[in-house]
């Protein structure tokens, strides 16, 4: 079994998985590894070694002073408009000529997200961010019904326990090498935090065990 390795800035990652199986928990420890990230947690669930901000205003200024930072917005700044604009900015701080790495985790993608409506300037940012190294890491519970650049776009799709049929189905798909037999693994996933990282550029997947957290 291979060791796991950290995805580079500009490599984008898809944690998938139902509530509890420890997809957050791997996201929060593979942040301590970064020196620059952005993690939206609107739930207020994450403990991170960053600077909290709840204030969406502030949040261009902040990314010019702090290298790490927690976005807990408010709920009054739950809206769609807010992160269409979080999302650019982000996404100009950087260029292709002068990239900034940074790494931002959205943790569990419904809450930014109206029904099946979601910030334009998601899907848009993720198609280009890439060469502007910088990294989207999302969380997800329902992989069916995200937008499609989110899983497109992803290098790597870490998959833990699924609780859909049909999610399951979809995940399995991503992998072009033994997928029939990565759906029977999946099937019979377990909740011991361990997970299977799909590469989605070679089309393979291997078993990873639960990642070590201090």
């Amino acid at each position: 079994m291979a060791k796991f390795e950290l995805p580079e800035y500009g490599q984008h990652v898809v944690f998938l998985g139902s509530t509890g199986c420890g997809k957050s928990t791997a996201a929060q420890y593979m942040l301590e590894y970064y020196s620059h990230f952005i993690a939206i947690d609107t739930q207020d669930s994450l403990d991170l070694d960053g600077m909290r901000v709840s204030n969406p205003g502030l949040m261009k200024a902040y990314m010019k002073l702090f290298r790490r930072i927690q976005y807990v917005p408010k709920p009054e700044y739950l809206t769609r408009q807010n992160f269409d604009n979080l999302f650019r900015s982000i996404l100009e701080s950087s260029s292709k000529k002068q990239p900034k790495p940074r790494v931002l985790y959205i943790d569990e993608i419904f809450h930014i997200g109206y029904g099946a409506s979601f910030p334009s300037w998601l899907p848009r940012s993720i198609t280009t961010a890439r060469q502007r190294k910088i990294s989207f890491w999302i969380a997800t519970q329902r992989p069916k019904m995200i937008p499609q650049p989110v899983l497109s776009e992803a290098s790597r799709i870490l998959v833990y326990r699924l609780a859909k049929e049909d999610d399951i189905k979809y995940a399995a798909s991503f992998a072009r090498s033994n997928s029939k037999e990565l759906y029977k693994v999946l099937q019979a996933q377990e909740d011991d935090y361990s997970f299977i990282e799909i590469n989605t550029r070679k089309g393979t997947w291997e078993k990873k065990p639960a990642l070590k957290i201090n």
